[in-house]
C-alpha cells in the first residue's frame, strides 16, 4: 500500500449491516483529491484491519475524524491516542457536528491538532496546504481551529456551494458493505443531496450546525451521481438521506426530468415534511420511481407537536396520508416517545394516531437530549440529564437507557419493541406477495436473531435504567 497524504477515519458508531455510508468523509476526500492529494479512507464500522497496520502501512501525514454524539467519540479517542502513540508527527484532525458544536472540548486535547467547524471540505485540504504544500497561513483557513502557544484559535466561519463538489470518492470504500435491500429494490444505497434546514424543530441541532442555511446539490449532478453508481456498482435503488430534499419544488421536478431524460430506472425514497407535500409534485415523482415517502411524524399530541416546534398539525398529518393512500406510494411514519414533558395520554394520542394512519413503516425513536438542540438546554435546565464535563464520559452517558418524559420506563420500551416487531411483520408480510425472500433471509439474519440474543442476554444480564 503506497503511502498517502492523509487518512480520512470514520470511527465505530454502530456495527450494523449494512453500515452507514460516511458521506461527508466522501466528500472532503474527493475534494483533497481534486486537489492533488492522496487519500485513504479507512471505516471502522466495515474494515476489520488494524489501526496500527493501516497506518504503518499508508504512512500519512494527516488522519482525520467525523464524530457525531455518542458512542463513535468512544472510538475516535481510542483512536486519537493510538495514533499520537504510533508516530507523534501525524496532525490529527476532529470533525463532524460534535466537533462543531464543541470545538474547544474537543482541541483542548492533547490528542488533537486541528478541529474543523461546519463544511470540512475547504478546511481539510487548507491544513493539508499548510503542513504539507506550504502555500497558505493557519489564519487564512476558514471554519478552522488551531493552537498557538497553547491558545485556541477559531477563524470565521464560511459555507461552501454543495454543487460546487466533486462526486463522492466512492472508490475508497468497499460499497457493496452500504447497499440495503429493501422492500423495493435489492441493492440501494443512500446519497446525500442537501445540507442543512431553515426549520427549527427543539429536538434536532441540524438548524444550529447548518445556522438556518439550506444548500443543495443541483439536479444534474444528483444525476451523474446516481448514473457512476448504477454502472459500476450496479444499484437498482437509493435513498436520499437529506434533512430536506423537497423544499426546492423546481429541484425535485428537474431531478424528475432528469432521471427519466437518462433512462435511470431506480427505485427510491426520500424524507420529507407534512406541511410542505404537493400531491403534483408527489404525482411527478412516483412516475419516476418514488416506491416510499418517510414524513417525521413525531407526535399525535397537539400539545407536543407545539412543544416539538415542528410546524404542523395533526389534521395535516392524516391528510397527506391521505394523499399517499390516494396516490397508492406506501409511506413511513418517523415519530418520537419518551419526549421531555411527555405523559402517558400524550403517548396514547401517538400511539392512536400512527395505527390509524397505518403506514408500511413506523420508526420509532426513544428521545436522547443532544447537543446543540432546544431540548438538550431544557433538560440540563430542568436537572433531567446531566451531561459528562469530560469528553471520555460522553460516550458511556449516550449509551444508557435514557427516559426524560414521565412515563414509566417500562412503557416506553414496551411502545418500541412493539412497533419495531411490527415493521418488521409488515416488510416480512410484503416480501411475501412479492416474491422478495432475499429480504425475509436478511431481516431473520440481521435483525430477529441479533434481537433474540439480546433479549436472553439483556434476561441474564439485565442493565440498571439511569435517567
Amino acid at each position: 500500500m503506497p503511502d498517502i497524504d492523509a487518512l480520512l477515519i470514520n470511527p465505530i458508531s454502530a456495527r450494523v449491516i449494512p453500515a452507514f455510508v460516511p458521506h461527508g468523509l466522501l466528500y472532503i476526500a474527493a475534494y483533497a483529491i481534486r486537489r492533488g492529494y492522496k487519500m485513504r479512507i479507512y471505516d471502522r464500522n466495515t474494515e476489520e484491519a488494524d489501526l496500527g497496520n493501516v497506518l504503518k502501512g499508508t504512512n500519512p501525514k494527516v488522519v482525520g475524524l467525523g464524530c457525531l454524539t455518542g458512542t463513535s467519540i468512544d472510538d475516535a479517542i481510542r483512536v486519537s491516542k493510538e495514533v499520537r502513540n504510533i508516530n507523534p508527527a501525524i496532525k490529527i484532525v476532529w470533525g463532524g457536528i460534535h466537533t462543531s458544536l464543541y470545538p474547544e472540548s474537543i482541541l483542548k486535547e492533547d490528542f488533537v491538532d486541528f478541529v474543523v467547524v461546519g463544511d470540512g471540505e475547504e478546511a481539510f485540504c487548507g491544513i493539508m496546504d499548510c503542513m504539507i504544500g506550504n502555500s497558505k497561513s493557519l489564519e487564512a483557513v476558514d471554519n478552522l481551529g488551531y493552537k498557538v502557544n497553547g491558545q485556541l484559535k477559531y477563524n470565521k466561519q464560511s459555507f461552501v456551494d454543495p454543487s460546487d463538489l466533486p462526486q463522492p470518492s466512492w472508490h475508497l470504500i468497499d460499497v457493496k458493505k452500504y447497499m440495503r435491500r429493501k422492500f423495493y429494490a435489492k441493492k440501494t444505497l443512500t446519497i446525500n443531496t442537501s445540507r442543512g434546514c431553515p426549520y427549527k424543530c427543539a429536538f434536532c441541532c441540524v438548524p444550529k450546525v447548518h445556522q438556518g442555511k439550506w444548500r443543495a446539490i443541483s439536479a444534474e449532478k444528483i444525476v451523474e451521481n446516481l448514473k457512476f453508481l448504477r454502472d459500476n456498482y450496479k444499484i437498482d435503488g437509493f435513498q436520499v438521506d437529506d434533512d430536506e430534499f423537497d423544499i426546492d419544488r423546481e429541484r425535485v421536478l428537474r431531478f424528475c426530468d432528469l432521471l427519466q431524460g437518462n433512462g435511470l430506472r431506480l427505485k427510491w425514497s426520500h424524507f420529507s415534511r407534512i406541511n410542505i407535500l404537493k400531491e403534483e409534485v408527489l404525482r411527478r415523482e412516483i412516475s419516476c420511481g418514488l416506491s416510499l415517502i418517510e414524513f417525521g411524524v413525531e407526535s399525535g399530541s397537539p400539545r407536543m407537536l407545539k412543544f416539538l416546534n415542528k410546524a404542523q398539525t395533526v389534521e395535516q398529518v392524516r391528510r397527506a396520508y391521505v394523499v399517499c393512500r390516494k396516490l397508492h406510494i406506501k409511506t413511513s411514519a418517523l415519530f418520537m416517545v419518551g419526549l421531555p414533558t411527555e405523559e402517558v395520554g400524550d403517548l396514547k394520542e401517538t400511539v392512536r394516531l400512527i395505527k390509524q394512519l397505518n403506514p408500511h413503516l413506523t420508526i420509532c425513536t426513544i428521545f436522547k437530549p443532544y447537543p446543540g438542540t432546544e431540548f438538550f438546554d431544557y433538560c440540563i435546565d430542568k436537572g433531567l440529564f446531566r451531561y459528562p464535563d469530560k469528553i471520555e464520559e460522553i460516550g458511556c452517558a449516550y449509551n444508557l437507557n435514557i427516559n426524560v418524559s414521565t412515563i414509566p420506563d417500562k412503557t416506553i420500551y414496551g411502545i418500541k419493541r412493539h412497533f419495531d416487531f411490527n415493521n418488521i411483520y409488515q416488510e416480512i408480510l410484503s416480501s411475501v406477495f412479492t416474491g422478495n425472500f432475499g429480504l425475509i433471509v436478511y431481516y431473520f439474519r440481521f435483525r430477529l436473531i441479533p434481537d433474540l440474543k439480546g433479549r436472553l442476554r439483556n434476561y441474564f444480564y439485565p442493565r440498571d435504567i439511569k435517567i
